[in-house]
């Protein structure tokens, strides 16, 4: 800047500050020229040496009088600008906001009122920034670790729960980050809402809010209770402009000081605690042998990234029996991981896994195609009647490129679409009843069959039930099991049949395993069977052996 040629040119002189510069310019500029008019004027009408000395003695003394009054003066107006610029250093380095008077009006005062001004906004934005979660406006990691720290000061037992958002990840993939922003703000309000000023509740990940509170001699179940209360009352549906979306809440807890001696440790069992829950038991309390289970899913997550790559997944078939012919319709594929260390692992231990760490899609994908290719290498072997049913989870049904999936599948196999059935739980069908209408139907026009997996497990409502477009109901083995010897299993199962027939669908029996229970269910109008006592899933190497097998068991003059 032009302006400040002058002080650039100082700023050569590094061993004078500003206070420095200012004041020998001030020095020079009026002292010096004034001495020397004195000593001059001085010389000239002094009519000896000794009134000559005398008189500029008394100059000098006066000039240095004045200088020092002046430098004193300015010294003091200076103080202003030296104060603010250390203070903005101090801020700087140190993060301590010094406060500097504001009520000054000239432009050395305005410069410490707007200095001071912008101090205090950038502490608050840095606080912001480190102890507040942007999003929620709540206390973050750090801020909570801080106040659990603290806490623990006091040396009085207290607990911490982490509260996990446990499908907020899936959230996360199919809406718009804002909404995904809204699903977690409102669920924080929700908690908050349900704490009722009781805790201080904390963000302290996308998909973590925490709380600790004091440890009082409760029965374990009553503290479970009221866990499970908050839990319940923050998990309404999140209602999107088309999506309505359940948030799953699991619930990890940790005890001070059994649990760990540092803030950090805490929250890192409390929410290895709550990785751990379920929607049948939602609230887990911390303990070693979670920790390492917590610890041998991560392994097993990682793991299955690996499988992918490496193609160390098979597929079983377990047969689909018609009763009434006494032959094999079909099969259902069901995966299987070739694990290298832990041998043959189904699908209950790692589905779950790969659905959390976002894998499903591509587990998924694979499935479909393998289970279409199969179809085609039964036709190319002249088994043209069989048609293969695989399953689908809720959050591949909300994928939006599900139906290009399937169809891409079949496309690539050049099986009939006639020949593919999707399997959907009841809970997962109902989980967004919109999405799922809409896709069964667009399934459905193609040619894809539907099927209500584990009918009766789950809570949907029957007026939604009865039109959504699908084909078949499958009957679960808690409802199959003993049913010959049940009064109620027999009744529900007859209530479920008659459900179907009027709906105009086809049923399947599953978990059948023993002749009692399908000679039952085949007298009330199950035609279609699945279960142990038939065949178990097999490898495609013994899958014709086992429809073989199946031969004469299945005809219903047989089983009397």
């Amino acid at each position: 800047m032009k302006d400040l040629w002058l002080y650039d040119w100082m700023c050569r002189f590094r061993f004078l500050n500003y206070r420095g510069k200012i004041m020998v310019m001030a020095f020079i500029g009026t002292h010096i020229p004034l001495i020397t008019l004195a000593v001059y004027f001085a010389f000239q009408s002094a009519p000896d040496w000794n009134v000559f000395f005398t008189t500029v003695g008394i100059t000098l003394l006066a000039t240095l009088g004045g200088t020092a009054l002046t430098l004193y003066v300015l010294n003091a107006l200076l103080m202003p600008v030296v104060q603010t610029s250390r203070s903005l250093r101090r801020y700087r380095q140190e993060r301590v906001a010094v406060g500097l008077p504001t009520h000054y009006t000239d432009e050395v005062g305005t410069l410490m009122a707007d200095a001071s001004e912008t101090i205090h906004h950038l502490d608050a934005v840095r606080h912001s920034l480190e102890y507040v979660d942007e999003v929620t406006g709540l206390p973050n990691r750090r801020s909570l670790e801080h106040s659990i720290s603290m806490r623990m000061a006091l040396e009085k037992p207290f607990h911490v729960a982490v509260v996990r958002f446990g499908n907020f990840s899936r959230l996360v993939q199919t809406v718009d980050p804002e909404e995904a922003n809204h699903a977690a703000q409102l669920v924080a309000e929700r908690l908050d809402a349900a704490l009722a000023g009781r805790a201080q509740l904390a963000r302290i990940g996308k998909a973590e809010f925490a709380f600790y509170f004091d440890k009082r001699d409760l029965p374990l179940s009553t503290l479970n209770s009221r866990l499970n209360d908050i839990l319940q009352s923050s998990s309404d549906d999140i209602i999107f402009a088309n999506l309505t979306y359940q948030p799953e809440l699991l619930c990890g807890v940790v005890a001070f000081p059994e649990d760990g001696q540092k803030a950090e440790n805490l929250l890192s069992n409390a929410i290895s605690a709550a990785r751990q829950g379920s929607a049948g038991s939602p609230v887990v309390h911390h303990s070693f042998e979670a920790r390492g289970a917590a610890f041998e899913q991560l392994k097993l997550e990682q793991d299955l990234r690996l499988a992918i790559e490496r193609g160390e997944f098979v597929l079983f078939y377990q047969p689909v029996v018609n009763m009434q012919t006494g032959t094999v319709e079909g099969a259902e594929a069901l995966i299987r991981w070739q694990h290298p260390e832990r041998g043959l692992l189904g699908p209950q231990v790692f589905i779950p896994v790969a659905e959390e760490a976002g894998l499903i899609d591509q587990i998924g994908q694979w499935v479909l195609r393998e289970a279409c290719a199969q179809v085609q290498m039964w036709e190319k072997a002249g088994k043209t009647s069989l048609r293969i049913s695989v399953n689908l989870s809720a959050r591949q049904l909300l994928e939006p490129s599900l139906i290009d999936q399937v169809f891409d599948a079949i496309s690539q196999s050049g099986i009939a679409p006639q020949k593919l059935e999707l399997e959907l739980t009841e809970t997962a069908a109902m989980a967004d009843y919109a999405n799922s209408f809409s896709v069964f139907n667009r399934l459905r026009e193609r040619g894809v069959t539907i099927a209500i997996d584990d009918f009766g497990t789950g809570y949907a409502s029957m007026s939604y039930l009865r039109q959504l477009p699908f084909d078949k109901l499958k009957i679960d083995r808690e409802f199959v099991q003993n049913v010959q010897q049940s009064p109620d299993g027999q009744a529900i199962c007859r209530a479920m049949v008659a459900l179907a027939q009027g709906l105009g669908q086809n049923v399947v029996a599953e978990g059948v395993e023993n002749v009692e229970e399908a000679s039952f269910l085949s007298d009330i109008g199950v035609q279609l069977f699945q279960g142990f006592y038939f065949a178990r899933p097999v490898p495609v190497a013994e899958f014709d052996a086992s429809c073989l097998a199946i031969g004469a068991m299945a005809r219903p003059q047989t089983l009397h």
